[in-house]
């Protein structure tokens, strides 16, 4: 798919490029937790298998196949109204309070991944280790 404006930037690559898109339901305990649609660049990931991805981890099949082995993310968590589509997806009532998250996940050669994730937020639970400032 062509890359928005904003996968791009965050891809670092012109937009309208085209990306590798990969919308998942992701689950906990069998019930949906979020749905979460990832962008990668084409040209460090040619040819994604993305059958291989039904039951596994796209990090390991990045890793497996390409090499590619995060080094790090930036994420952004906000809160939010789930949309209609997701909605129903995620088995919500349309508007119900949702996190909506953006990642950028980098390695040696810089960023590979864009992620949007819409996570309930009744069945997601954020965990924080904070230390002091050296």
């Amino acid at each position: 798919t062509p890359a928005t404006a904003k996968t791009a930037e965050a891809l670092e690559i012109e937009p309208r490029t085209p990306v590798t898109r990969i919308r998942r339901l992701r689950l906990g305990g069998g019930q949906p937790i979020g749905l979460q649609t990832a962008h990668l660049r084409i040209d460090r990931v040619p040819d994604l298998p993305t059958a291989a991805l039904a039951d596994g981890s796209l990090y390991a099949l990045l890793r497996d196949r390409y090499g590619i082995v995060a080094t790090a993310a930036e994420e952004v968590y906000r809160v939010g109204g789930v949309s209609r589509a997701d909605a129903d997806v995620l088995d919500l009532g349309r508007g119900a309070p949702v996190f909506l998250v953006e990642r950028i996940a980098r390695d040696e050669h810089g960023p590979f991944e864009f992620t949007t994730s819409t996570m309930r937020g009744d069945r997601y639970e954020i965990r924080s280790s904070l230390a002091p400032a050296r």
